[in-house]
Order: structure tokens, then sequence, then C-alpha cells
């Protein structure tokens, strides 16, 4: 009998029950069940050495898996790993993989796969922009091997046996196990990848899975289906889980509840008028994201090299009236480029309280820089904003050319809105004046949000360089400071305040509120501050 999807929950968690026809008493009820998540950007790639984004991250982790995963907490937990060691001195780290591990195709899961991944991450070849994140943990001769000068053989991973993978630090790196759940380290079989050549991860059929689910449909622009991988080496712990996820790109926010007032999603995303309108009922939520959004300065245009205009932007903006009157959704003025409840110092502190507020709106100060700044270019200034198509950037984008406008007088800004991809394309290969854009942490530290505007960053988009940014920055991260919890937040502390007070490298808008309606009778989603969401643990209650 085919199943029959049945609106019990009037809700798209959907209950399918099959039972044998005829005279003989009833067979035991089978029930599956179905989830549907609403996204408003569009998943970019599936291949986890090239994807950036969070809704690409959130569906690769469906079908894939790491050596660990995070808990509910945010704790490392084993995952394709059943354990790992580390030594005294913190450089070396060992995972002992499961031994009855294996990809959707039947092939094992082995050492080998993790040292190909990160081979293939740290590949000059490919030019990842996830390639920094291994010399962020300081994993031996990653920056050579990012930058040619190296054999990725001479890359700190090794396969000692067929379960066993040994990593090799230059120096400790306390994050690191978080990291084994962040996809761009999650392990790729060589044979496999290799054999689909430029066409891995660009169909269903071109991928296999380690992860609790494979997908099993791809309609790009619109919904993505992932349903129980029978070999995950875990599928007996996630028997409960639900058997079917499928997520639905809608950018329209109307659109999107209005389908989850009828039973089609289970989980959408609330914006403005909308989280007053629905705060109140059964279902809704709202937390703080760890999503903080900027305006990214292309310093190769010249006239954006100006320091005056640069402070005259920042100054002009009020971030408190973007938060609480265009996104109504949860989402706080930045005050700096390190979001707030994110990274707790070695005081027990939250980062943002023990750090100076960094961005200050002041019409006046924005008027005064902006008139420096047009006498010394010659002329009034013009520049584009670029923006992705979702309905906040679209909101925040037209708000920020208002305040900028008016607050500069004779100063013009052109919008520019483009789907998240293009936009992403055209800021990677520094094709834009400024632009709106996000950074999600990979793991709860500041170095995560620092790492990206060093001068050698993979990441660096607007090329901002200082050399006083470095140097505190490496004195940090592997410098004389790198083993001192204290001193290590001071020297972030005082390289953001060069970023974002003194240069104006980057101009901080806003923290990610996360307002959401999600269907009562589903639990289970991993919302991480300080990594990806992960939709793989949801259970539908009956």
């Amino acid at each position: 009998m085919k199943a029959k999807k049945i609106a019990a929950t009037g809700l798209a968690a959907a209950m399918s029950m099959a039972v044998l026809a005829g005279c003989g008493p009833k067979s035991e009820v089978a029930t599956t069940t179905t989830v549907t998540i609403a996204f408003d950007t569009d998943m970019s790639s599936m291949d986890n050495s090239v994807a950036t984004d969070g809704s690409s991250f959130s569906m690769q982790m469906m079908g894939l898996s790491g050596l660990l995963a995070l808990d509910e907490s945010g704790t490392p937990v084993p995952d394709l790993a059943e354990s790992y060691d580390v030594s005294d001195d913190g450089l070396t780290y060992t995972f002992h993989l499961k031994k009855d591990a294996q990809w959707s195709n039947g092939t094992p899961i082995t050492a080998n796969d993790v040292v190909y991944s990160w081979h293939r991450l740290v590949s000059p070849t490919l030019a990842s922009e996830y390639a920094f994140i291994l010399d962020t943990m300081h994993v031996v001769n990653a920056a050579d091997v990012i930058a040619g000068k190296k054999d990725a053989k001479e890359l700190g991973v090794e396969a000692v046996d067929d379960h066993t993978v040994k990593v090799s630090l230059s120096l400790p790196c306390s994050f690191l196990p978080s990291l084994m759940a962040f996809p761009p380290l999650f392990p790729l079989n060589e044979e496999y990848v290799t054999s689909q050549g430029d066409q891995y991860a660009l169909s269903p059929e071109n991928m296999i899975y380690s992860g609790q689910y494979v997908m099993t449909d791809w309609k790009q622009g619109n919904e993505y289906t992932f349903e129980k991988n029978d070999k995950y080496v875990n599928a007996d712990e996630a028997k409960d889980k639900a058997d079917t996820v499928v997520f639905k790109f809608i950018q329209d926010t109307q659109a999107a509840m209005l389908s989850y007032q009828n039973g089609d999603i289970d989980a959408v995303k609330l914006q403005g008028e909308q989280v007053d309108q629905y705060s109140s009922q059964e279902g809704f939520t709202n937390r703080l994201q760890g999503y903080l959004w900027y305006l990214s300065i292309n310093f190769n245009n010249p006239v954006l090299q100006n320091a005056n205009l640069r402070t005259a932007l920042s100054y002009a903006v009020d971030r408190e009236a973007i938060a609480k009157d265009v996104l109504k959704d949860g989402s706080i003025a930045a005050r700096g480029f390190v979001p707030s409840e994110f990274a707790t110092g070695p005081d027990g502190k939250d980062y943002v309280d023990t750090a100076e507020t960094l961005t200050e709106y002041n019409p006046d100060k924005a008027a005064e820089y902006y008139k420096k700044a047009v006498a010394e270019l010659g002329k009034d200034v013009s520049f584009t904003l670029l923006f992705e198509d979702t309905e906040a950037s679209k909101s925040v984008a037209e708000n920020l050319q208002a305040q900028l406008q008016k607050n500069c007088p004779g100063l013009t800004v052109t919008l520019d809105q483009k789907p998240k991809k293009t936009r992403l394309q055209l800021m990677n290969s520094h094709d834009y004046d400024i632009g709106l854009t996000r950074w999600g942490p990979d793991y709860a530290d500041p170095q995560t949000f620092m790492d990206l505007v060093t001068t050698t960053s993979t990441y660096n988009q607007g090329s901002y360089s200082n050399p006083a940014y470095d140097a505190l920055i490496a004195k940090a991260e592997t410098g004389e400071d790198a083993a001192n919890a204290e001193a290590r937040w001071k020297d972030f502390q005082e390289a953001e305040k060069i970023l974002v007070q003194q240069d104006h490298g980057v101009i901080p808008i806003y923290q990610n509120g996360g307002a959401m309606m999600i269907n009562p009778k589903v639990s289970g989603i991993r919302f991480h501050s300080g990594g990806v969401d992960d939709y793989r643990w949801m259970v539908v209650s009956q």
C-alpha cells in the first residue's frame, strides 16, 4: 500500500501509515515522518571543500559526517570516530575511527578519507576559501602547503592505519575538537570524488554519503530532499529521527509563513511585523544567532581607501534603528566585529562584555568626516552597495542607503541586488564597491572572525591590510601570547579596535536574531551560536 500523507498535526510533520488489508488481525502500524524546513537563502554547493555559507553547510551535514559532532550544548561527541587522544603537550591528536563505518555505496570509511579531504581543502589548485582553517588549527605545514611552497604530503595529517588518523600541530589548538564537526573537514572518498571529475556534488547521483541521510532530490532554487541512510554507522541511534527532511527555499517571508499556517512547512524564520504578530503563539522561539552582518569595504577602490570617508560611513549608520525598527527579529546592534553571547573569555565573561564598544551613531560627525573626504577627493562620492536577494537584506540595504545619503550630504549610494551565490562570487573576485555580508562562526572563539581580514587570509574579500593588525593576530594565534589565554584575549581586543574604530576596515551593522515558528511536534533542531545549525536530530512526536 502506498503511504498516505495525513495532516494529523495540522502542519507538515506528516505521518504516513500502512496497514495490511484483509479479514485477519491488523498488523502493527508503521509510522514514517517528514519534516520540512524553510530557508530564505539558497544552498550554493554540496561540495564541502568549496561551500562557504550556512545553508550549504546545514544541508551537507545531513548527508556527510565528521569525526565528531556537536551535542545539544555544543560539546564535541563521537560520530565517525569512536574516540580520540591528545598528547600531553597538546600538539598531537589521534582519532580512532569506528571500524564498521562505511559510505552509502558500501565502501569502508578509512583514515585515508580524512587525509584526502584535508589535502584537497588546502590544494592551491582547488583554491578553497576555507583552506585557511587548517592553518588556523596550527596543522603542521598548512600555511606553506596553501601557499604552494610545500607538497600536501607534508601536511600534518597522517593515516597511521585504516582506522587511525594522527594530526600534528605546531601549537596547541583548544577548539580543534569542535572543528571536527565542521563540514569542510569532513572525510571524502578519493576514488569516488576523482571518478566524478567536475561533476562531483552537482546532483544526488554524483555523491556518496557518510552521514545520517542521503540526498534523494535536488531542485536547485526550490527544494532539497534527504532520506535516511541505512548504511550510516550510527543508524540504530537515529531510528527515532525524522525519516525524510525537506529544505524549501522560500525568499518571501509572507509566503513562507502562509505555508507554515497551511501545514506545509514545520519551521520558518520570522521578520519585521511577523515577530509581533506571532510572538504569543505556540511554536514561537527567539534566540540570538552568532551571525554578524557588516559592510565589507573593497580597498581596491581608490575612493574607498580614503580614511575620512570610511569614518563618515560608520558614524552615519543608526544600528539600533536597523535592529529594532527594520528587522524586529531579535537582532541587536553590532558593538564590534565579534558577536555577543558567542565566546567566553578566560575570566568567564562574554568577550563583548569585556571589550570596548567600537561603533557609534553620530550624524554630525558623519557629515564632518564626509566633508573632509570630499575635500581630499575633490568631488562628491558615489558607490554601489551590493546585497543579496533576501527580504531582510533588501530592507537593511534600503535603510542603509537612506541613512548614508541623509547623514553624508552629497553622497550617492546605488543599490545592487544579486542572488546570494552571485553576490559571493562578485565579492570573492573583488568585483564590488561595498558589500552587505555576514560571517557565521565556525567555532566559539574570536579567532574565527579576526582571521577573516588578515592580509594573507583567503577570505579577505576587501583586501584590507594593516601590519599592526596582522602582528597582533599573529601574536595571539602563533606567537608569544598563543598559550596565554588572558594575553591572547587582549591581543584580539586591541586588534579589533584597530580594525573597527581606527581603520574602519569593516563596518559592523548588526547581529542576527533568530525569531522562528517551529511546529510544536518537532524537536531536536540543534542551533549552535559557534557552529552550524544541525537538522539531523529532529524528532516528530506522535
